[in-house]
């Protein structure tokens, strides 16, 4: 051991000779002693291209020594996070079952020193912070949050003198209205379970209520339960009185918005119309600006007054990998991109396009759009709020998930096999330990 102990001061007598260089009195910053590259991993959608590239400059500009190389996924986030790709210093990553077993697997890092430098305890609203802890810790910047709502074409509205039903007896009126009229009231995205599925999660949470919404996400409730089963004819009955489009199965999330879609009537982009489609704010990011007027939405109507609302929408944001290769910087990198003063700058940026709510309850909300405003206003008066359904589970339930609901879709079979399939699925994972222990 002797032998080692001058290898390992050498270190140490860099940094010192590095702070006495600074100047009697002033002290270094171990952030810009040594030149680094870090890699930021992400998506390379153009708008948020441009916005996260703008973030990157600023940083660079605070920290001329660390260069932030921002890197498209090419794998799925697991690879990165399980070592089978070379891991990345920070991550865009969502909350919901991929986060949570991440954090459980000890494969992020704490991030409990970047949340007290930035102040993120005092400024980011409670149920994000919520999402964004483990057993007590950080492991999660959170940079925005999505919503959901039942889209509609106002004009359609306006011609048929429909206002937005509070009520899930007034939204059954409303779809009795359109279906006499000769128009369609429903349009879903059959082909996409991660849009689809939004059904299952707003009739559970306003059937069953949040807390048994999220015992089920979790595995703690069997889907044979009645509970469930309610759901599943609730949906069923939808589709039996044809208030869907029809072949739902075949049509995508972005063909499910579009078909509300009517200033296309020269040259329809998607033939079958529909007058209302429930889905996630970014499912319209696709939509061409020229139609995106036309469109309001309203949250899901309530189907029992004594039941506590819940809503759904992706929240996103940063994190670090446990075998990130320079967790300093990374650490930095991931509040500054997470910070309110970063975020107000993209708000001022791209309010006329913004897609997500920032997270920070002091916040300068004139730069909001409309559409914002509203989104942030359901979401702050639901009782809980939290990851869609399809990222909330497992990625073998997901998969049984979505095949259930193809089938409900086209018609085939009965609800009590439904049920049997997912609880078979729900025992699988279980056993195989995907699911979080009680």
């Amino acid at each position: 051991m002797k032998r080692k102990a001058p290898v390992l001061l050498i270190p140490l007598l860099i940094l010192l000779f590095a702070i006495a260089a600074c100047g009697a009195g002033e002290e270094a910053d171990p952030l810009t002693l040594t030149p680094v590259a870090i890699t930021y991993m992400t998506f390379n959608q153009a708008t948020e291209a441009q916005t996260e590239e703008l973030v990157i400059e600023r940083f660079q500009e605070k920290y001329p020594n660390i260069q932030v190389t921002r890197t498209q996924y090419s794998q799925s986030p697991q690879s990165y996070l399980l070592g089978s790709a070379a891991s990345p210093d920070v991550m865009f990553l969502w909350t919901g079952y991929l986060l949570d077993a991440a954090v459980r697997q000890n494969l992020l890092g704490n991030l409990s020193d970047v949340w007290q430098e930035n102040g993120f305890n005092d400024s980011i609203s409670q149920p994000i912070q919520e999402m964004s802890y483990y057993q007590g810790a950080p492991y999660f910047v959170p940079g925005g949050h999505g919503w959901s709502g039942i889209y509609y074409n106002r004009e359609i509205f306006q011609r048929y003198g429909l206002t937005p039903p509070m009520t899930w007896q007034e939204f059954i009126t409303i779809c009795e209205l359109l279906w006499s009229s000769g128009e369609t009231p429903l349009s879903i995205a059959g082909s996409n379970p991660f849009v689809g599925s939004l059904w299952f999660d707003y009739l559970d949470l306003r059937l069953n209520g949040p807390d048994f919404h999220q015992r089920l996400l979790n595995g703690e409730e069997a889907y044979t339960d009645p509970k469930v089963a309610a759901v599943f004819e609730t949906m069923r009955d939808l589709i039996d009185r044809g208030f869907f489009v029809e072949n739902p199965v075949s049509m995508d999330d972005l063909s499910s918005v579009l078909s509300i879609v009517r200033g296309d009537a020269s040259d329809p982009i998607e033939r079958r119309k529909a007058v209302m489609t429930l889905a996630s704010n970014f499912a319209l990011s696709d939509v061409p600006a020229v139609f995106q007027d036309e469109l309001d939405f309203f949250p899901f109507p309530v189907m029992d007054p004594e039941v506590p609302v819940g809503e759904v929408g992706i929240t996103f944001g940063f994190v670090v990998p446990a075998s990130a290769p320079n967790p300093l910087q990374a650490n930095a990198f991931a509040g500054f991109m997470g910070s309110a003063e970063n975020s107000q700058l993209l708000t001022r940026q791209t309010s006329s396009q913004l897609t997500w709510v920032p997270v920070f309850k002091d916040f300068d909300r004139s730069l909001f759009s409309d559409r914002i405003r509203q989104a942030e206003e359901v979401v702050s008066q639901a009782d809980t709020f939290g990851p869609p359904m399809f990222l909330s589970l497992p990625d073998s339930m997901g998969n049984e998930l979505g095949q259930v609901f193809n089938q409900l879709l086209a018609a085939r079979g009965e609800v009590p096999d439904w049920q049997l399939r997912l609880e078979d699925a729900r025992q699988d994972a279980i056993r195989n330990g995907e699911y979080p222990e009680p």
